[in-house]
């Protein structure tokens, strides 16, 4: 998806969603940078929070973190070529977490742990590989590897989509309004 049209949806959403977040991963291209840098580092977080999708904000920001939290707090509008930025950081792919394929399937999903110490999770035509971790109490999935079905069988999920199902995933283990 475009980040236009991210910024199209967030907007909307707050407009007849006050208070409800959506989440958007916003993925940079390669060659935006002077050095290669890996996918989990070129993809950003963002909450359809930040002023520059709300209406009538005093201020214009967009706050991210990158994926292998490396870059944590970043005003991405100041970087961003779609954002003004003429020689900025350029938009490779968006996607917004709650929409991603399957996400209606989440709460009926499978549990399984498997002989490495990976537990496997699958929901709808997903599955997910993650490492359960335990932090203050509140459950942490770190993402391993991902699959779905394709129109030609099983396809690998690029990690920054395994993230993203992490996240959904560990919203509804953790907040009890999700379930």
């Amino acid at each position: 998806m475009t980040y236009s049209k991210v910024k199209e949806i967030f907007q909307e959403w707050n407009r007849n969603h006050p208070g409800e977040e959506l989440t958007a991963h916003i993925v940079f291209a390669v060659d935006s940078f002077m050095k290669e840098y890996p996918l989990l580092s070129r993809t950003y977080v963002v909450s359809s929070n930040n002023k520059a999708f709300r209406p009538n904000m005093g201020g214009y920001s967009i706050f991210g973190d990158s994926l292998d939290g490396t870059d944590c707090g970043v005003r991405l509008e100041q970087y961003m070529a779609a954002e003004g930025n003429i020689q900025g950081w350029k938009v490779e792919d968006c996607y917004i977490l709650e929409r991603m394929r399957d996400v209606m399937a989440i709460p009926d999903f499978s549990r399984m742990e498997q002989e490495d110490g990976t537990v496997c999770y699958f929901f709808g035509d997903t599955t997910i590989w993650v490492q359960e971790t335990v932090e203050d109490g509140k459950l942490h999935l770190i993402p391993v590897a991902g699959d779905q079905v394709g129109p030609d069988g099983w396809v690998d999920l690029a990690m920054d989509r395994v993230y993203g199902y992490c996240t959904l995933l560990e919203r509804h283990l953790t907040e009890p309004e999700a379930r």
